[in-house]
């Protein structure tokens, strides 16, 4: 199975690469992310839709006039003929795979670093923006913060920085910052204050 995710992975990096180029050529790479992640978001909202592109047994006439119906003049004419082209490769399955490699490929070419943050209590702006520099400055990008809140962590803070593993000058600026939030939220345990009162 593992093996399986990995060659998909890949094959998907393969089209990630040639995709974004013709995107940059047009000037269309911000709204191709979009609608790669929009056609995703889709496929989590409509469960029949995905099975229904990419089962062998549906009539590939039918999934070419349904891609067609679907997004033809509702998004651009390169995201359309990408589908497409996919439909004729028999590769729809890749829509997931090749969303998240277009998305890297995306942060990438803007020297941008994803990082997913989950803390026990929602950042305040100011520990935001020091999260920020800090990854600033230990990882030479900028960092895109996907943030999510963990009342279990009791005050604790996990950060994961594109897959990638901390080096020593990043996990003592993240020990920092997480001594910061600990203390955030053992104050306002002390002054009463209730995440779930004000989430409610």
């Amino acid at each position: 199975m593992a093996g399986g995710i990995e060659r998909q992975a890949g094959v998907a990096a393969v089209w990630s690469d040639a995709v974004a180029r013709l995107a940059a050529e047009s000037g269309r790479e911000d709204e191709l992310l979009a609608e790669l992640e929009g056609l995703v978001a889709m496929l989590d909202r409509a469960s029949g839709l995905e099975p229904l592109l990419t089962s062998p047994i549906v009539d590939d006439d039918a999934k070419r006039a349904l891609l067609e119906r679907a997004f033809r003049g509702r998004a651009s004419d390169l995201f359309v003929d990408l589908l497409q082209v996919m439909r004729r490769k028999g590769r729809l399955d890749l829509v997931r795979a090749l969303a998240a490699a277009y998305r890297g490929e995306w942060l990438r070419r803007r020297h941008r670093v994803e990082v997913r943050v989950t803390s026990a209590v929602p950042l305040s702006a100011a520990l935001r923006d020091e999260l920020r520099q800090a990854i600033a400055r230990t990882t030479d990008r900028e960092p895109v913060l996907v943030e999510s809140v963990d009342p279990a962590l009791l005050g604790g803070l996990v950060v994961r920085i594109d897959d990638e593993k901390f080096d020593g000058s990043v996990a003592r600026e993240l020990a920092r910052l997480e001594e910061t939030l600990l203390a955030r939220a053992s104050h306002e345990l002390h002054a009463g204050k209730s995440y779930f009162e004000e989430t409610a």
